[in-house]
This record gives structure tokens, C-alpha cells and sequence, in this order.
């Protein structure tokens, strides 16, 4: 046959049943086995390295923002406007803050006998006319004064003549209702007027008027209290000795206006304050029906 033979190879032929020689023999576990034996060395380092890690143990990992998150937190917020709180109204006038009596007018807040009638447990019975308004003029008698000096405005309401006074009383037999009013220039100069009293009234517990040829007359009053009703005024009890004999009462004053309107309440035969409010009726009472009549008067003029 034709061609080229292989050369012949000089490497010494073993079979395949052959013995191994000597230097074989030294590692006689089969080629895989000794794979698996790394494996499980590789193994154990790995373990031995974990548990002396501990990474389970290890604190949270510190979480870095993106630049994006940063920029999201570093973005100002605008701060959102409070609300504008809504325009308070102020609060509404009293009635008859700014009423103007004249001469003509003043009488009208005096207090009718059907008044009396109805609001004063003595006057059930019916009332009749004491002092009629025009015949008593503002201020003390001649030769007469109040002891001490500062209390004078406690028995004449104003310490300087006012543009106009009037007077007018009701009774009977169980008691007497008087009643004052002074008016002045504005209802400013009222409200003025007004607080000079009330100082009067609370800086004045006792305190007397001396007339030559009388005895005279000494109030000891309780301390004032303001009136609850639609108009600035003050109530209080006052004990009042004239001439040796006792007498229990209850005084208000009402400010209406330009007017300061004066009431006092005296119950003639009562022995104790007790017994005074059987006849006159408690004080708030009496103040509620003088600041009724001071209202109608109020809408007559407006």
C-alpha cells in the first residue's frame, strides 16, 4: 500500500492492566476524593472567618443619600402663610351711650307711680305724689355742709353746678322713692362726672350733712356693687339717722346719656335691713325697674 508511515514512538508502552509502579502508590484515594477534600477545607476557613466576624453583630450601615435625595433635602419649603385673622368687630355701643337730654327731655327718666306699682312690694297698695319735678333746686342750703369735705359729691352727685337739675318723689305710707337727675354739657362730660362719683361713693362708708338749726343727717352705706343692666350704675344699702330717728335705704346711681340719674329708696318703718327688703324689694330689682324707664326715655329722644 502506498504512503507514509508513522515513526516509531521510543516511549515505553504500558497496558492497560499493567501494575502502578512504586511512586503511585502515594496518594491511593481515587482523583475525585481528593476534590471534595478541598472543598470541605475551603468550607471550614470560610466558617471560622464568619464567626470571627460576627457580622450580625456589626452596627447598621450608614445610609448615603443619592445627590438627588440631598437636593430634595436641601430644597427650602416655602412656609405657609398664616391665615390673615378676620377684622374683629368692635363691640356695640351701650344703649343711650350717646343720648342727649335737654330740660324738656330730663323729666322723661323719672319713674312713672305705675313703675313703683309694679316693681316695689309696698307700693302694691298704690302711691301718691311727694315732691313734684321744678321745686328742688341742685345743691345744699345755705350755711350747709358735708362732713368730711370729700364726700360732698355723695349728696349732691356733682361737685360743680350742672347744666340742669330736676327732682321728683313718690310714696305712701310704707316707704318713698326720690329720684334726682343733673345733666351735663356731653355725654364725655357725664362719663367723667360718673367715675368722679363712683370714686366718691367707694372712698365715702360714713359720712354726714351738717345744716344749722338740725340735727342733720349721717349715712353709713355698704360698699357699692355695679348694676348688671344695660346702663353704667352702681346700687348699694346706706343706713341714714336724721333728726335721732333711723332709717334703712337703698341708693343707685344710673349713668344715661349725658345724664346721671339718682334714686333713693326708704322703707319709713322698717327696724332692720330684713325688713327692708320686704318693703323696697331687693336692689337689683330696684335698679332693673330705674333702668327700664331709662331706656323708654332713651328711644323717646331718638
Amino acid at each position: 500500500m502506498s504512503g507514509t508511515a508513522p515513526e516509531p514512538s521510543d516511549a515505553a508502552r504500558t497496558r492497560p492492566d499493567t501494575p502502578p509502579e512504586d511512586g503511585d502508590l502515594a496518594d491511593p484515594a481515587p482523583r475525585g476524593a481528593r476534590g471534595w477534600r478541598w472543598l470541605v477545607a475551603a468550607l471550614v476557613v470560610v466558617l471560622v472567618a464568619l464567626l470571627a466576624w460576627r457580622p450580625w453583630d456589626a452596627p447598621d450601615p450608614v445610609v448615603v443619600p443619592s445627590p438627588d435625595a440631598v437636593t430634595t433635602l436641601e430644597t427650602p419649603v416655602e412656609p405657609t402663610p398664616e391665615a390673615t385673622p378676620s377684622p374683629t368687630s368692635s363691640p356695640a355701643p351701650r344703649p343711650g351711650a350717646n343720648a342727649v337730654f335737654d330740660p324738656t327731655t330730663a323729666a322723661t327718666l323719672f319713674s312713672t307711680s305705675a313703675d313703683l306699682e309694679a316693681g316695689v312690694p309696698a307700693a302694691a297698695a298704690g302711691v301718691s305724689r311727694g315732691l313734684e319735678p321744678g321745686s328742688r333746686p341742685w345743691g345744699l342750703r345755705d350755711g350747709a355742709r358735708v362732713e368730711p369735705a370729700s364726700c360732698t359729691a355723695a349728696v349732691t352727685v356733682v361737685s360743680v353746678p350742672p347744666s340742669h337739675h330736676d327732682a321728683a318723689s313718690w310714696g305712701n305710707e310704707e316707704f318713698t322713692f326720690e329720684e334726682d337727675v343733673v345733666l351735663l354739657l356731653d355725654p364725655a362730660a357725664a362719663r367723667a362726672a360718673f367715675r368722679a362719683l363712683v370714686t366718691t361713693v367707694d372712698e365715702c362708708p360714713r359720712y354726714a350733712l351738717v345744716e344749722p338749726g338740725t340735727d342733720g343727717t349721717r349715712w353709713t352705706a355698704e360698699p357699692a356693687l355695679e348694676g348688671q343692666g344695660v346702663f353704667p350704675a352702681i346700687v348699694h344699702d346706706v343706713t341714714a339717722e336724721v333728726d335721732g330717728d333711723t332709717f334703712q335705704q337703698t341708693t343707685g346711681h344710673v349713668l344715661v346719656g349725658n345724664a346721671i340719674l339718682t334714686w333713693t329708696a326708704t322703707a319709713l318703718d322698717a327696724e332692720d335691713r330684713e325688713a327692708a327688703r320686704a318693703v323696697l324689694g331687693e336692689p337689683a330689682a330696684l335698679s332693673e325697674m330705674v333702668e327700664r324707664r331709662a331706656l323708654a326715655a332713651v328711644r323717646g329722644i331718638t
